[in-house]
């Protein structure tokens, strides 16, 4: 498969690892439902579908993938309280329908460690033991969502599963970084804490052309206008300045905008409007 996208040097890939829900209420915050189901239809417990999609990147020496998915370790409980749908193998599988495999990769990039960003980030091995899933790779974590992860406050407590990143540790993977670090040449990190403490949308560069990772801080298509901000934050009002400043850099800079969650758009180019955001360029799920 061709890459969908070349920023300078990288070739840009998605990989769809799966679906689930979340309950639409908490994903859209204050906004009321009347105005966000126009968009986001919601089944009969409130949720609305949402995708993980990571993001593979080639150089022809480093072949970086951002984002985990949700894993394979979970419960029937847990798959059906979030109605996940994917493969057994997941990332195994989506990265062999574009020519790579999990031992192909160098480095992993993680925005956060939430469990549906952080999950695929180990495996169950034949002797039930917990590894990581990719066995050459390098793994890169803000040190400050590290410390907040294995310190959770109560209001996100149960969105750190510690099966997820702790092994990265105990195999000697884990690279912990500062917050705005440079990870490799063209990939640098930005960080922002109004969803979690310590996430880092992650920023290609190359060759003046400029594609951002935008993690939890603007998850799906809807949440490029200001209001749209998750009842998962931990400061609404932190969030809102952070995509207040972010929007109006990316627009200026003409950046490429890779959803995470979003089930149809993977990414967007914006132009500032007279109340919102516009979409001046757009790439579907559903028009690769």
């Amino acid at each position: 498969m061709n890459s969908i996208l070349k920023i300078g040097k990288w070739d840009v890939y998605p990989l769809e690892t799966g679906t689930f829900r979340l309950d639409g209420g908490a994903m859209m915050g204050s906004v009321p439902k009347v105005l966000w189901e126009k968009t986001n239809s919601a089944d009969k417990l409130n949720r609305i579908n949402l995708a993980m999609r990571c993001l593979l990147l080639d150089d022809g020496e480093n072949r970086v993938v951002i984002e985990t998915g949700i894993g394979n370790k979970n419960s029937d409980k847990f798959i059906d309280n979030f109605h996940i749908k994917q493969g057994i193998a997941t990332l195994s599988n989506t990265l062999s329908n574009v020519g790579y495999s999990i031992a192909d990769i160098t480095d992993v990039i993680i925005t956060h460690l939430h469990f549906d960003h952080s999950g695929g980030a180990t495996s169950i091995d034949e002797n039930g033991e917990l590894i990581p899933t990719f066995p050459n790779a390098k793994y890169w974590i803000s040190e400050t969502n590290w410390n907040h992860a294995n310190n959770p406050n109560p209001k996100d407590r149960a969105s750190y599963l510690n099966e997820n990143f702790l092994p990265l540790k105990d195999a000697g993977v884990l690279n912990l970084i500062p917050d705005n670090s440079d990870i490799m040449n063209g990939i640098s990190t930005i960080g922002v804490n109004g969803h979690t403490v310590g996430q880092q949308l992650i920023k290609i560069n190359s060759m003046n052309e400029t594609l951002v990772f935008c993690g939890d801080l603007i998850p799906i298509r809807s949440h490029l206008r200001l209001p749209y901000i998750m009842g998962y934050d931990l400061s609404a009002i932190q969030t809102l300045q952070e995509k207040t400043e972010f929007l109006n850099q990316a627009s200026k800079g003409n950046w490429w905008l890779w959803f995470y969650h979003d089930p149809q758009t993977i990414m967007v180019q914006i132009s500032e409007g007279e109340k919102h955001y516009k979409v001046i360029n757009e790439v579907r799920k559903d028009r690769q």
